[in-house]
């Protein structure tokens, strides 16, 4: 049996509210604009999913809500720049292919924003890697050219220093994607779903781990390292999405710590500010894999203690039901 079958279907309340929290912030931030992408991203995905659904003789249901959330969570990493051609083609490749062809409604093999990402990313690199500083509100039609620059992310992976203040940083006040530059509110945002259960905290702490334990060998601190690169944004909605991860503890630790010491390394030694996503998509199969594996030792193991109970009732030895039985 395959252990994501025993997954819920459903996003939680926190779940979209932490969304609708980030979405919010990119509006304040990025102004009309960053609303109409992320209003074109959502009919568009639902749209999309209609069609596909269509063509597997299948009814939309309310399960097929969660779909429009990966998206919404791939446009937020774009910059509020981006085409909105760009955002339509994006949102119909992660609906179609990281949702339908990958897992549906029962199961996602990858992360289907990451899907969305990496896809948009290999067809127009130049618009997703280029934004305008927070604050810029860019006029709905029309060239952006001289108000793009390098994000705080491709500065920083270069340099190795920061141009900006840490307040700044903190807010979110720098040129980066939509949702991921307010790092204070993304870190809110993953204690509450901690605390909420609405994210893996098996997928977060290893992931965590992985960045840590490897940056320990490095020059620049972990701290540094989770302040840019989209590393928060990916631990919420990427490597924590309790959709998207497999069910066992063990195999996500361990998959989890894998993606986290991949990201740094990718960030260290090939200055990616995506190397979240790539990191995801690159060991996602891994996880299932191990969950796989963690699943057959398990039935394997209650199966043996299954047989001991029997045989020892076949011997006469009360089993610890039978004993507490006796004792009540």
């Amino acid at each position: 049996m395959n252990s994501a079958a025993t997954k819920p279907h459903f996003r939680s309340p926190e779940y979209w509210l932490a969304l609708g929290a980030v979405c919010l912030v990119s509006l304040c931030f990025y102004g009309l604009r960053a609303a109409l992408i992320i209003g074109i991203a959502t009919v568009t995905a639902v749209l999309t999913d209609f069609f596909c659904l269509f063509l597997q003789n299948k009814s939309y249901r309310k399960v097929d809500i969660a779909n429009i959330a990966p998206p919404i969570v791939m446009v937020l990493m774009f910059p509020s720049s981006v085409s909105y051609p760009v955002v339509v083609l994006s949102t119909v490749f992660t609906v179609a292919v990281g949702i339908h062809v990958f897992g549906s409604r029962r199961n996602y093999l990858f992360p289907p924003a990451a899907v969305g990402y990496l896809f948009a990313l290999l067809c127009w690199r130049d618009e997703l890697l280029n934004a305008p500083h927070a604050g810029v509100h860019l006029p709905m039609f029309g060239s952006h050219e001289g108000v793009l620059q390098s994000t705080l992310s491709s500065r920083f992976n270069h340099e190795g220093v920061f141009a900006a203040e840490t307040f700044d940083i903190l807010i979110g006040n720098v040129a980066s994607p939509m949702g991921t530059g307010c790092i204070l509110l993304l870190a809110v945002i993953l204690l509450v779903l901690l605390f909420r259960s609405s994210v893996s905290c098996w997928g977060v702490a290893g992931y965590l781990f992985g960045i840590s334990f490897l940056a320990n060998f490095g020059s620049i601190p972990a701290l540094y390292y989770l302040s840019v690169n989209m590393v928060i944004f990916s631990m919420i909605f990427l490597v924590g999405d309790t959709l998207v991860i497999p069910n066992g503890r063990l195999s996500v630790l361990f998959g989890s710590t894998l993606t986290g010491m991949l990201t740094y390394y990718l960030m260290a030694a090939h200055a990616l500010e995506y190397a979240p996503v790539v990191a995801v998509m690159l060991t996602c199969p891994l996880w299932h894999a191990l969950a796989e594996i963690e699943e057959r030792i398990g039935q394997k193991l209650d199966a043996m203690e299954l047989a001991a109970k029997q045989e020892m009732m076949q011997d006469g030895v009360p089993t610890d039901v039978e004993v507490l039985h006796e004792t009540e």
